[in-house]
């Protein structure tokens, strides 16, 4: 499942990673503020607190800038707040992560038959990945709960899933059968050129898709994802 000294050319959005304790520090005192969000002194200090709990990984996410030697990363708590999901996001260096995992590294080998045996509803989007030639992986909450065993999911959550290759089409299908008809709910990104695109997006009958990188936001056409409308 893990993939110690993780090779920052793998990196991309959603990867997992694992920060030394210096490195913690250093992100404590980088914190990047919410645009929406006014800061005060009560905020700061469970920030500070929650970037510097080993037990919770930093998610790299989309980096407003090319810092060289340093990633944004997203820190999230399994905790609310007000109603909302205690969140940050701060400044990482590079040399001080020492453990990284992408969203199908955390599905590789027997990892995936695990996910299916404590949630037994991805089972069959598994064996829908393997008969349509999908490569699948976990993001979000999902993979957070799964990698801390502490209690990101409720619910009202969806099951967070990333996609590559394969018929995409009739696996779409196949999750949209089981969201009908036993419930599941399903949040699917498909990475395409590094990119990552909805699938229900993807699979709509539209010439342009918005396709979420690592450093921007663009369209991208039917001609870059090879789709046919």
């Amino acid at each position: 499942m893990e993939r110690e000294g993780g090779k920052s050319k793998t990196w991309n959005r959603h990867t997992l990673i694992w920060i030394t304790p210096e490195g913690r520090q250093y992100a404590a005192e980088h914190i990047l503020p919410w645009q929406w969000e006014k800061e005060d002194t009560a905020s700061m200090a469970w920030k500070r607190l929650l970037v510097q709990d080993a037990e919770v990984p930093g998610i790299i996410c989309r980096q407003p800038e090319r810092k060289e030697g340093f990633w944004l990363a997203g820190f999230s708590h399994w905790e609310y707040q007000s109603g909302s999901r205690m969140r940050m996001q701060a400044y990482v260096p590079e040399e001080m992560v020492w453990k990284s995992c992408s969203p199908f590294e955390l599905c590789d080998g027997g990892e995936g038959k695990r996910l299916c045996e404590k949630y037994p509803e991805l089972k069959q989007a598994f064996e829908a990945a393997r008969h349509y030639g999908v490569d699948l992986g976990i993001y979000g909450s999902t993979a957070l709960e799964w990698v801390t065993k502490q209690p990101y999911r409720n619910q009202n959550s969806d099951f967070d899933l990333y996609v590559r290759a394969g018929d995409l089409q009739g696996f779409g299908r196949e999750l949209q059968r089981l969201e009908e008809n036993k419930g599941v709910h399903f949040d699917v990104e498909v990475e395409i050129q590094g990119f990552g695109v909805k699938l229900k997006e993807y699979l709509e009958n539209r010439k342009t898709f918005l396709a979420k990188g690592l450093y921007e936001v663009k369209l991208l056409g039917t001609e870059d994802t090879g789709r046919m409308i």
